[in-house]
């Protein structure tokens, strides 16, 4: 049985699973934006292990609305020239689809797509077209619960669809180093935020929730590590709001597990917007295997998985700032209940980023789709 395995780039916690796979079956990985992250913006990404049999075939030519036409004709020649059986894909659904279909080849989709706004032609003609390949699919294999209801409301086979939560690194067992010293915040309590600063991570909601916080305890600090077009504006939102206790680190990948371990309470704020969405959140994994109490929304994918109200921390409403303001109040000015709810964050980590479980979710879709 020879399978393809379409997908976008090899990261580090994307690893043990593309091991165990390469380990188990006659694999062929076919990476379409090797190097490259969202926009082309060029991206370093894990080293390809030379023992894999791979292929990478993206090009940044003839773009077209962000896609590369080049790329999509690499893929295709590709899929056509070797005799699969299986066509595994999470990117690029609508060249693979057709081409397996066509082939007569087993179609699997690994998915974290679950919210479907409509409010374009384009994003409806897209829905549409995701819903057909969903329903058509031989087999799906959904990240997380949220993705899995929604593919379920798409009135896909229950028995086609498999589903895990997404996994992460336990960056806990790196070298950490005593950042609350270097930065001079040993007596503070620190609200942490890491990821992308663009309008979708809600970091603007989170400043205005966190100058709340701070007309009522004077001892909190806000950090917000990471980089993007939207700081700017969130460090003008700052000044606006009088937000002294705050810092802007910048990307800080390599450090990032000193800056889980100094925080007190880690936030993604996430929001709607558009058809914007946070598919799923691998920062809640890591911040979880730091012992750390959560607070996300209700617009992330991992919140249904890996959040639990008052149990490891808590669910606000997307762009709510009151919401907000509240969960960061109860968790700080309580420390016996910040680490209580932290602690239960560690517990659900061990128990639920278990990527030996998550490679058994793919064995059971692989050996499915070839009974079927």
């Amino acid at each position: 049985m020879k399978i393809a395995f379409v997908h976008p780039a090899l990261m580090d916690y994307r690893l043990p699973l593309f091991s165990e796979l390469n380990k188990m079956y006659d694999i062929d990985f076919i990476f379409t934006k090797q190097g490259r992250g969202q926009g082309a913006v060029k991206e370093e990404h894990l080293e390809i292990p030379r023992e894999w049999s791979y292929k990478v075939i993206e090009s940044d030519k003839l773009m077209v609305r962000g896609q590369s036409v080049i790329m999509y004709l690499r893929l295709i020649r590709e899929l056509l020239r070797r005799d699969y059986d299986i066509v595994l894909t999470s990117t690029s659904r609508y060249i693979c689809f057709p081409i397996a279909k066509i082939t007569g080849k087993k179609f699997i989709f690994w998915t974290e797509f679950w919210y479907f706004p409509s409010n374009s032609f384009l994003r409806r003609l897209r829905n549409i077209a995701t819903g057909f390949i969903a329903k058509h699919a031989d087999g799906i294999i959904a990240t997380g619960t949220k993705a899995y209801k929604a593919y379920l409301k798409l009135d896909v086979p229950v028995e086609k669809i498999f589903t895990y939560p997404q996994c992460a690194i336990d960056y806990s067992k790196t070298p950490i180093k005593d950042l609350r010293e270097e930065l001079g915040l040993e007596d503070k309590k620190i609200v942490l935020y890491v990821g992308r600063i663009v309008r979708l991570k809600g970091v603007d909601y989170l400043i205005k929730s966190f100058s709340l916080l701070g007309k009522k305890m004077e001892n909190v600090f806000l950090i917000i590590v990471g980089d993007g077009p939207f700081r700017k504006e969130c460090e003008n939102l700052a000044e606006e709001l009088y937000v002294k206790n705050i810092i802007f680190t910048g990307y800080k990948d390599i450090e990032k597990a000193s800056y889980y371990k100094a925080c007190d309470v880690f936030v993604l704020p996430s929001i709607l917007i558009g058809d914007q969405y946070e598919a799923w959140g691998l920062v809640i994994n890591e911040a979880m295997a730091f012992g750390k109490p959560i607070i996300t929304t209700d617009a992330v994918g991992a919140a249904d998985d890996l959040a639990r109200d008052a149990y490891n921390g808590y669910i606000v409403k997307n762009k709510n700032v009151e919401e907000l303001y509240d969960a960061l109040y109860k968790l700080l000015s309580n420390p016996e209940l910040a680490r209580f709810l932290g602690d239960n964050s560690r517990r659900m980590f061990e128990e639920i980023n278990d990527c030996k479980k998550m490679f058994t979710v793919f064995e059971d879709a692989i050996n499915y789709v070839c009974q079927e």
